[in-house]
């Protein structure tokens, strides 16, 4: 949405510094029309930040599953590569703890796009079948304003859903959020305005676009997590069992792959529906 706002402004205004959340080489050179990033982007004024979605959407499948959910769902919204790593990787974390919990044979994933940002009449039926007829249990709702459809079936049965992004327990409705795969876009703004405060912008930031990921074992300090405070822990996964599994992630005990040329291999059954419109 501001891709074209950050190109044209940041030449516009040379003394303002510019802290582009989730925009890529690719959305500059878009934006501008050309090829060469270098012409699209003022080094000097403008820092970029693309996120690690493959492990946030990890965390949150496999909290899930460790969390006792066997039917689960994946609505994403376009089939843009930020969405297909987040679906990839909560495949990806829905297998691994399946498989620590020996119930492979009981778990399953409902997957599809929306083609769209946001829900709408038709979404919502498909996701009153879901959770209705096919028996989900919880949906990871990943794509803008799609979340809307997905919790709008969820709270006729009672069913759940995982936000995207940022904590969306507050929209989506604290009942019915399991938890949120999320973007650490607080300590990313953060460690860019003191960057700016003790004089390092120009050399850490300036002219950067950084694919953020984990930095540490502490899971508020990393720039994907689940959120700490509204995540409906339970005696099946706590957070110290969270705290863990952020340690063997960033410790490189469990990899996740951010390939997204194909469904993620599984011993668990995915249903890969394409898009749903």
């Amino acid at each position: 949405s501001f891709e074209d706002v950050i190109y044209k402004a940041q030449k516009k205004y040379p003394d303002v510094k510019f802290i582009a959340l989730d925009m890529s080489e690719g959305d500059l050179t878009g934006a501008a029309g050309v090829d060469d990033v270098t012409q699209a982007y003022n080094t000097e004024n403008t820092y970029c930040a693309i996120y690690q979605e493959e492990i946030p959407g990890y965390m949150a499948g496999y909290a899930a599953v460790k969390m006792g959910y066997r039917h689960l769902g994946f609505l994403g919204g376009m089939s843009v590569p930020a969405v297909i790593r987040y679906g990839f990787g909560y495949v990806q974390g829905i297998n691994a703890a399946a498989e620590e919990l020996g119930v492979t044979d009981d778990v399953t994933v409902e997957y599809a796009y929306g083609g769209q940002f946001y829900g709408d009449a038709d979404i919502t039926a498909a996701m009153d079948t879901w959770y209705s007829t096919n028996g989900v249990e919880v949906v990871f709702a990943c794509g803008g304003g799609i979340y809307t459809s997905a919790a709008e079936a969820a709270a006729k049965v009672d069913g759940k859903v995982i936000g995207v992004d940022s904590d969306q327990s507050g929209i989506i409705g604290e009942d019915i959020t399991v938890t949120s795969a999320m973007k650490g876009l607080a300590p990313t703004v953060k460690t860019a305005l003191d960057a700016i405060k003790d004089g390092n912008w120009e050399s850490d930031y300036a002219g950067k676009i950084d694919n953020l990921g984990l930095v540490s074992e502490n899971p508020e300090d990393n720039y994907v997590q689940l959120p700490m405070d509204t995540t409906q822990w339970d005696d099946n996964f706590t957070v110290d069992d969270y705290k863990d599994l952020v340690s063997k992630l960033y410790n490189g005990e469990i990899t996740v792959s951010n390939d997204i040329t194909a469904l993620p291999e599984t011993e668990i059954a995915v249903n890969d529906y394409g898009s749903i419109k």
